[in-house]
């Protein structure tokens, strides 16, 4: 009885570890939330993510580059929509990715186009 006890014991476990391995070691809850942002404006653009009741910069995108951020877990416990905006460092439009409905695990690719009003924010697939 005693060898069957422990044949479940670490059936168990090895179950549990490769659940864990599935999301990178962190459970499905505390998986990040990232956003790609391109810019391909002549100007470089200040990034904020807004959601819950707050706003928080995230970081400078250069004209040209990628930039990866990681969104902050509190913005999406509450189950409520994420926006992000995008400042041109010439003063022009904010651009605005529009409500996003983000879970984590998400990866968001917002793109600044050339023309600020062609910029578009996606939910990868």
């Amino acid at each position: 009885m005693r060898l069957a006890s422990w044949c479940l014991v670490a059936g168990l476990l090895l179950t549990n570890s490769s659940c864990l391995h599935r999301f990178g070691g962190a459970r499905p809850d505390e998986r990040p939330v990232e956003l790609f942002v391109v810019n391909h404006y002549i100007m470089p653009v200040e990034v904020y993510a807004s959601g819950s009741g707050t706003s928080y910069r995230m970081g400078i995108v250069l004209p040209g580059l990628e930039s990866r951020f990681v969104l902050r877990q509190a913005l999406i416990v509450s189950g409520r929509t994420v926006e992000f905006h995008a400042y041109p460092a010439d003063g022009a439009r904010a651009v605005r990715s529009g409500d996003l409905l983000l879970v984590p695990g998400d990866i968001v690719d917002f793109e600044i186009a050339t023309h600020l009003l062609n910029s578009t924010a996606v939910i990868r697939p």
